[in-house]
């Protein structure tokens, strides 16, 4: 009777329960780091758009001299740069109404001006906060005679922190992807190791390469399926603590400080699953053909 490879898979997992325990945990351990450093970034990504995105306007305070028909022109030529989303025009009379507004009980001090002392402010949202440094030179070519105020030291600090997580990020990633196919590739070497007298007395009988292989890359597959199916429960669960200790201590900070569980882990969850898929394949295809040159 020929028993299918995946069937014969199944009887190797079972016979060497301890290789194939040994495999799942090194597949999930690996995938569980991976995972964190992936949420780590996301959510830092996150974070830096939430943060910057507080600080997309910049404020031009119109010469003081300028009559409404020169304002308007400059708001139409502002509103016509690339990275400017939107141009919202302050009048003096509605800047001195709102600092009214701010002083309360003291705003009798204003009563006695004789003339309004503010300029005209136009207040320009930009798309894109990491374009702020070029959005300013461009806003600051069509008219001279107007300053420009935006966050621009905070800006660059949050970006540049943000820059430095993300590129140590990006180089754990590699490291570890890197470190799991050596701690895969080992585990399921050892284990193949283990039956390299049934592989080789195969061989020698007459079977096939494929019909001797089918099952060792099947059984790497099954091996990864599991350590990423166990990663990514672990993950959900620990991130899900994570973010409802996040929301009940930061929530004055940022509305919704750090990503769904749900939406990110189905990400992780895909990933994990083909990086567990391809590792377990490819360690068991690579170990396998050691001790099939017969």
């Amino acid at each position: 009777m020929i028993r299918s490879p995946f069937f014969t898979a199944l009887k190797n997992m079972v016979r060497n329960a301890m290789m194939s325990l040994a495999s799942i945990l090194s597949v999930t351990s690996t995938l569980v780091i991976l995972g964190i450093v992936l949420l780590l970034i996301l959510n830092v990504n996150n974070l830096t758009k939430e943060f910057t995105d507080k600080f997309d306007v910049m404020r031009v305070q119109v010469a003081y001299d300028y009559t409404p028909e020169q304002t308007l022109a400059m708001k139409t030529a502002f509103e016509a740069v690339p990275n400017v989303e939107s141009v919202l025009l302050i009048t003096r009379d509605e800047a001195l109404e709102q600092m009214k507004q701010d002083w309360g009980e003291d705003s009798v001090l204003l009563e006695g001006l004789k003339e309004n002392p503010l300029s005209d402010t136009l207040e320009v949202r930009v798309m894109d906060v990491s374009l702020s440094d070029q959005t300013y030179e461009e806003l600051d070519r069509i008219d001279e005679n107007d300053t420009i105020y935006y966050y621009k030291t905070t800006i660059e600090r949050i970006l540049r922190v943000s820059n430095v997580i993300r590129n140590v990020g990006i180089i754990l990633i590699v490291v570890l992807l890197f470190i799991t196919m050596l701690v895969i590739n080992n585990t399921v070497r050892i284990g193949i190791a283990s039956r390299k007298s049934q592989i080789q007395i195969m061989r020698y009988v007459g079977a096939t390469r494929g019909h001797i292989r089918h099952p060792y890359l099947i059984e790497g597959v099954i091996l990864g399926i599991l350590g990423a199916v166990i990663s990514s429960v672990l993950l959900y669960y620990g991130y899900q603590e994570v973010v409802d200790m996040a929301a009940a201590n930061l929530s004055d900070l940022t509305a919704q400080p750090l990503l769904s569980a749900d939406v990110l882990i189905i990400r992780i969850g895909i990933l994990n699953l083909i990086i567990g898929i391809g590792v377990g394949l490819v360690g068991s295809l690579f170990s396998v053909r050691k001790y099939l040159k017969v």
